[in-house]
Order: structure tokens, then sequence, then C-alpha cells
């Protein structure tokens, strides 16, 4: 339904009225076995519901579409082609901290205070401290995060993250520039990106196979010979950079230049920036951070 918070007798018409009553039906009363278990799902199982459609082959279709397919049906309402759509506001910092082996795998607890820029809680209507996690607590699920009313986190806002004052039947996905300069800028995408340049650095190979490797991490598929090639001239680039002002590279590489982790075998502060100029350029790609 193309307008789910006003799903009456105002709105248009659902697209395959026949599937909402199965699939209400099914939700009510299953008759499916469970895809995860394999045994007969509860009633009024939403774990059952999800499964159910997240496993289906409609929904995993490849997202790519055709000229011809994309005149007749320009949102999909036929349903013949993937979702092809930009994350939640909550998954984008969680997937540059799985990408970078940081992201904590503890399920439930209290809120977290993951890193902030600079001044922003004394936006706040009844400033409050907010003092930042330390540990695995610093890089729990972006879901975990307070939540001040007045002023929501800012990352999650910039990507529609719906305030919590109300209910949310339907988000809003935007494009916009600030978008972009979060995931260049903000404290966990830097320190993800970090991290990400460091485990590169351990990885076997050359130069190529790091960058196949870390693009691998973030994409989930293979750079091809253009992407590689575009990848290693940006390394270059920076190290010619970083090597004409090697003070700047323990900034650039380290949240705390006083004391840095231990390095890889081999590897310099000049490495680590190098290559988290290359991390941090993969994690800003809109490819990242789309569904398809």
């Amino acid at each position: 339904v193309v307008t789910p918070e006003d799903f009456g007798v105002r709105s248009d018409p659902p697209s395959h009225p026949e599937l909402l009553d199965w699939l209400a039906s099914e939700f009510m009363e299953p008759q499916l076995r469970d895809p995860g278990t394999k045994a007969k799902a509860p009633a009024w199982s939403l774990k059952h519901l999800h499964r159910l459609i997240v496993n289906s082959a409609t929904y995993r279709q490849s997202s790519r579409v055709t000229p011809e397919l994309l005149e007749r049906d320009p949102y999909n309402r036929l349903l013949a082609r993937g979702p092809r759509v930009r994350v939640d506001g909550e998954s984008v910092q969680d997937i540059a901290l799985k990408a970078a082996g940081l992201l904590s795998p503890k399920v439930g607890g209290p809120s977290v205070f993951p890193p902030l820029p600079d001044g922003v809680m004394s936006l706040a209507y009844g400033p409050i401290p907010w003092n930042v996690s330390e540990g695995d607590d610093r890089y729990r699920r972006a879901m975990y995060t307070f939540w001040k009313r007045s002023v929501p986190h800012p990352a999650m806002l910039t990507f529609d993250t719906p305030a919590a004052e109300q209910s949310c039947v339907r988000r809003v996905r935007s494009n916009t520039p600030l978008q972009a300069l979060v995931t260049l800028n903000e404290p966990t995408f830097n320190q993800a990106a970090r991290w990400l340049a460091w485990r590169s650095l351990a990885a076997p190979g050359g130069d190529a196979a790091r960058a196949t490797w870390v693009f691998r991490q973030c994409l989930c598929r293979p750079p091809t010979a253009q992407e590689t090639a575009v990848l290693l001239k940006l390394l270059a680039a920076a190290r010619k950079e970083f090597g004409e002002r090697p003070k700047d590279a323990p900034q650039f590489a380290f949240a705390d230049p006083k004391n840095p982790p231990p390095l890889p075998p081999g590897a310099t502060a000049g490495d680590v920036a190098a290559w988290s100029t290359v991390t941090r350029a993969i994690l800003n790609l809109d490819e990242t951070i789309t569904k398809e």
C-alpha cells in the first residue's frame, strides 16, 4: 500500500490484496513450517512472518532492472525485482562497525553513549553529561544509543531515523550531501575506518589483495579491475601526502596519537593513515549502505 499511514477507504487500494489476505491468515493461524527452524510456527509470530517474507523467492530476486521494466513499473508495485533502498539510519553505523570488526554482539542491557561531535549536548533542553561509553559498549548496535528527545543523535537524524516523540508508520529516505559528510567525518565512522585500515595491513598479500579484502568487507563483492585501479591510485596519493608530512600521519591514523595501538609487523603510522584514506572512501560509497 502506497500510504500505510492511511490504510482506509480514502487511500489507494493495495497492489496485491489477495497476498495481504494470505499473509494475515498465515500470521494468525500458521500453516507453513518456519523457514528458520523447520518446525510449525506459533500463531501471531512476527518472527515467523518476517522469515516467511525474506526467504520468499519474490523478496530474494535481483534488484537489477531493465529499461523496459522501469518504464512499465517504475515503483516496483508488481514486485518484479528485489528491493533496492538505502538501509535505515540505525543500520548505517552498524555496517561500518561490522566491516571494521568492532561491532559488539551483546544483546540487551542499558543504553550506551557512543562518541558525539563536540558541543552537541550543549544544545539540549536541560543539558546532560554525555560520558562516552568504554570497551564494547562504545561499539554497540545503534539501536542501543541513548536518545535525547530535544537533541536526537545527529548522525542517525541525518539518515532519517525518526524522532521518538511519536510512532512512525512509514520512514522517509532522503539523499543529501550531509549524509556523505557523516560517513566521512563522524567519530564512530572515523574509528571504523582506522580499524579497518589496521586490519587490512595485518592481512596477507600486496596492495591489490588488501584493497580487494577491504572492498569485500564493505560491499560483499570483489572490486572490478577499474575499481581496484582507482583505490590503488588513491592509496598512492595518500602515501605521498603523508610521506611529505609525516607528523600529520599519527593524527589521522589514531584516535589517540599519544597512545596508539600496536601496529602490524612492518607497518608505520603513515601506512595506517594512507589505508585509512582508502577505507574512509569505501565506507562512504552509496553501495556500502544500500540494500540491494
